[in-house]
């Protein structure tokens, strides 16, 4: 004789939708299943709800993951080196290049690179490995062999610059390019570093006066500078216009001023990895606990 309990669970089994039946076994027994459904019904809600919270906080350590970034630098911005290669800037300011250049580098940090004299161009884009600045550090590192060399000093190879492009000196032509860069990417916070003597043309001051004033008050846009060996003249008239808090300090690029451990753990993808694989195993245990029961045909019958 059917229980109250079971009567009620047949009815709304029998008020189910028929696209929602699937071909059942008449059960004369079925008041002691009602444990087991409950406890399979839990556990999938129980399922159900770590595989949502699992796969939140792996799309949340997806969309969390920064490229690595200089600790003198902004952070969270995108990186624009300027790099002086006018004859003026000469080979006592390569150790400070190619330290900043190998930080870059090594970090594997977002860069791009407008190499400029007279006239300014775009070497890498917004954006590129800090890896690929590696095949200029050749240019910046003494060696021996090398073509140009200061007296009794150490010797550098030539770079593809220094004969046709490396000429006079132009750096708001530099800098303007640089905003033209962050507008054309859509980038909204960059950092334009300035890599130079400082020394442009007479002609030019007017505009750099002009470029600097500007990017001193852009909302969008930071400018380091890293001063290789600069004059009295043209050290002044730069910190004139935008102060002494952009310059970036050669000496501590060369005693490790990049925080390598606090930059990697920031990129690490491991509390990523981890919800990954709790989603998978939550996966698992929801196939092998909550997976439909199979009745295999009789073998007589198959027979």
């Amino acid at each position: 004789m059917d229980t109250v309990p079971e009567r009620r669970l047949l009815e709304r089994l029998r008020r189910l939708p028929t696209a929602l039946r699937q071909p059942a076994i008449p059960l004369a027994d079925l008041g002691l299943l009602r444990r087991p459904l409950v406890r399979t019904t839990a556990a999938r809600l129980g399922l159900l709800v770590a595989l949502a919270a699992l796969a939140a906080v792996s799309i949340w350590r997806a969309t969390q993951l920064q490229a690595s970034a200089l600790s003198f630098l902004p952070h969270r911005t995108s990186t624009i080196i300027v790099l002086d290669q006018s004859k003026s800037v000469y080979l006592s300011g390569y150790r400070e290049i190619a330290g900043l250049l190998g930080a870059f580098a090594d970090a594997d940090a977002p860069v791009g690179l407008i190499m400029f004299s007279d006239s300014a161009y775009e070497l890498l884009p917004p954006g590129s490995h800090g890896s690929e600045l590696r095949p200029l550090l050749r240019y910046y590192i003494p060696t021996k062999g090398g073509s140009k060399s200061l007296p009794s000093g150490p010797q550098f190879i030539r770079t593809p610059w220094d004969i046709s492009f490396s000429g006079g000196t132009k750096i708001s032509g530099a800098l303007q390019l640089g905003e033209r860069l962050f507008a054309r990417d859509h980038i909204q916070h960059g950092t334009l570093l300035l890599i130079s003597d400082l020394d442009t043309a007479d002609t030019d001051l007017p505009a750099f006066a002009k470029t600097l004033t500007q990017l001193r008050s852009s909302p969008t846009v930071d400018l380091r500078v890293l001063a290789l060996h600069p004059d009295p003249g043209p050290l002044h008239f730069v910190r004139k216009i935008i102060g002494k808090q952009p310059f970036v300090s050669a000496s501590g690029l060369t005693e490790g001023h990049v925080n390598s451990t606090q930059r990697f753990q920031a990129a690490s993808p491991l509390w990523l990895v981890i919800p990954a694989l709790l989603l998978l195993a939550a996966l698992a245990a929801n196939e092998l606990l909550c997976n439909r029961i199979e009745l295999a045909r009789p073998r007589e019958a198959a027979a």
